[in-house]
């Protein structure tokens, strides 16, 4: 497979911001989140400093839902190809949205910084600290992708927008984490005149 498509600087990883610009794939906002179930049996052995269980029982419901895991600081980014969450037609009618939390790239974040930004980190996506915004950069956890409610992400909780060269690059690493290929960015060319919609 070949290298994972590069990043582009920081000075040129964000679009300009207006209040009129659809939400789209990447658009970063703030109140949003990651999720991870744990198991309960998983929780309590490791309370108790026991051994993990190797086949534990399906917990309840209830116990589920006592052992989810919010993760993130504050800060996701919408995932799914667009039409998932257009207001002119399917997030219009429905409440769900694909998220992923953003991490903030400090040493307990558990990944080499450098590997990161240069895209060699298979679950992740490099984001670099945008305007307005802290010392520090980001980067996506795809490992912790979660559903979360429409109404978290609004046009008054978008804080950045990819440009053109970061949205490229972040497809392409969906494509590789999500369907194991890399992007085929001629399918986002021109094609009999007509640009593909989602470019």
């Amino acid at each position: 497979m070949s290298e994972p498509r590069a990043y582009p600087k920081s000075s040129r990883y964000f679009a300009a911001l207006a209040e009129d610009r659809p939400l789209f794939q990447g658009d970063i906002f703030r109140g949003g989140f990651g999720a991870f179930w744990r198991h309960p049996a998983v929780v309590r052995a490791a309370m108790a400093g026991t051994a993990l269980p190797t086949d534990p029982d399906y917990p309840s419901l209830d116990a589920l839902v006592k052992s989810v895991l919010v993760r993130g600081e504050g800060y996701a980014m919408l995932l799914p190809q667009p039409c998932e969450y257009s207001e002119s037609e399917k997030g219009a009618t429905h409440p769900f949205r694909v998220v992923a939390p953003l991490i903030p790239l400090m040493a307990r974040a558990g990944v080499d910084h450098a590997l990161v930004r240069a895209g060699r980190v298979g679950h992740t996506v490099w984001v670099p600290r945008w305007a307005g915004q802290g010392p520090q950069d980001y980067f996506v956890d795809l490992r912790l992708t979660a559903s979360i409610d429409a109404a978290f992400l609004t046009r008054g909780t978008r804080v950045a927008a990819l440009s053109t060269t970061a949205w490229l690059a972040l497809a392409d690493r969906l494509s590789r984490y999500f369907v194991g290929m890399a992007l085929d960015a001629g399918a986002f060319s021109l094609a009999q005149g007509q640009l593909h919609p989602d470019a």
